[in-house]
């Protein structure tokens, strides 16, 4: 989260004015007050010059005139956003609501590139009309993806979306864009590749709002490098982070209408969902995130055998024994755990005895 108070106002004046000066393109009087889509507040940089606001009734993004792709992508996504029309047939659309003196990136500028033309608004999630699905064809709601990024591990976080929408009826505000570096690769010359994709997700109840957000919201983030996925590595859950590294890898300020002190709590949680255990008291992990092995320190019974289970964000168990506790020199009960041989990702430990239980996670990098 950003204290930057004196650049929010000047960089929101100046968004303002754009959107004056450009009501029709736009779709919006006044954005934070008409669109949905920007509830969460508009995210902003330290550099005002390469955002130019562009609110649909479909979604909101920032577009940057230098990168030639989205700065970020802002959405509210409910079932009711979910319908029967058939996916758009054509090529995608060079985005005509650009100034005159934007480049206006061309369905061709992605032909034989090696990489896909990566939905930011998934084209299911706009399935209600037909405008609303060519919407999403649009070129500024597009960047470039690999193959296995775009149709596997970015895919497998819009499934989970679309079944927390249709299933759970939950109401999602969703943000999502790309990290480039200071050179980026440029597909045709023109459109910049993103190293990595990221998305944060505010998930509320059926219409629930901002106001309605506590320190208790949870919110998935991810960050996932825009390169190859082989099986075993394309579940989302293998790349949440927080909304603070996300902030930090981009330079912008997220759901900052969100309470300050509410925004400071629920923007520093990972939380990607693991199983909820009955007791998680007295227990510490280091090193985390780790490379090799992991200590456990908790306040068990000394010397006792207790069962050690490792489990993947899915409930499987990758790992799992039985082992006598040790006692450290501040008198507490420890295990060391070697993770040299499990897959790099998010994991859960439950240690368990017939009258004990202990609970954490970790990150094996």
């Amino acid at each position: 989260m950003y204290n930057h108070s004196l650049i929010f106002t000047m960089k929101y004046c100046s968004i303002f004015f754009i959107l004056l000066l450009h009501l029709p393109n736009l779709h919006a009087q006044f954005p934070q007050a008409m669109s949905i889509h920007v509830e969460m507040g508009i995210p902003l940089d330290d550099n005002a010059s390469n955002d130019y606001l562009i609110i649909r009734p479909q979604y909101a993004l920032s577009y940057n005139q230098q990168l030639n792709v989205a700065n970020w992508i802002s959405w509210n996504l409910h079932r009711g956003w979910y319908g029967s029309v058939p996916r758009y047939s054509g090529n995608f659309i060079a985005d005509t609501s650009l100034p005159a003196e934007f480049y206006r990136v061309k369905h061709s500028d992605y032909t034989n590139s090696g990489y896909d033309r990566g939905h930011m608004v998934r084209s299911e999630e706009r399935t209600a009309t037909d405008e609303d699905n060519r919407s999403t064809f649009l070129l500024t709601n597009i960047m470039p993806q690999t193959p296995t990024l775009n149709q596997q591990t970015w895919l497998s976080l819009e499934l989970e979306c679309e079944r927390m929408c249709k299933n759970d009826n939950k109401e999602l505000f969703v943000i999502a864009g790309g990290v480039f570096g200071p050179n980026p690769k440029r597909l045709n010359t023109v459109v910049s590749v993103p190293d990595s994709c990221w998305k944060i997700i505010v998930i509320l109840d059926s219409g629930q709002r901002v106001k309605d957000i506590t320190s208790q919201t949870r919110v998935i983030a991810v960050m996932m490098k825009n390169g190859t996925y082989t099986s075993g590595t394309t579940d989302w859950k293998l790349y949440a982070t927080t909304v603070d590294a996300i902030e930090q890898s981009t330079g912008y300020d997220f759901l900052s209408d969100v309470p300050k002190p509410i925004q400071a709590i629920i923007e520093s949680k990972n939380y990607v969902s693991v199983r909820e255990y009955e007791h998680k008291r007295g227990l510490e992990v280091y090193p985390n995130p780790t490379q090799d092995h992991v200590t456990i320190i908790f306040d068990g019974m000394p010397y006792q055998t207790y069962s050690i289970d490792i489990h993947d964000l899915l409930g499987h168990s990758v790992k799992s024994y039985q082992s006598q506790s040790a006692l450290n020199a501040e008198g507490s009960s420890t295990f060391d755990i070697d993770v040299e041989d499990i897959p790099m990702g998010a994991y859960s430990i439950v240690i368990r005895s017939q009258h004990e239980l202990f609970a954490t996670q970790f990150m094996k990098h």
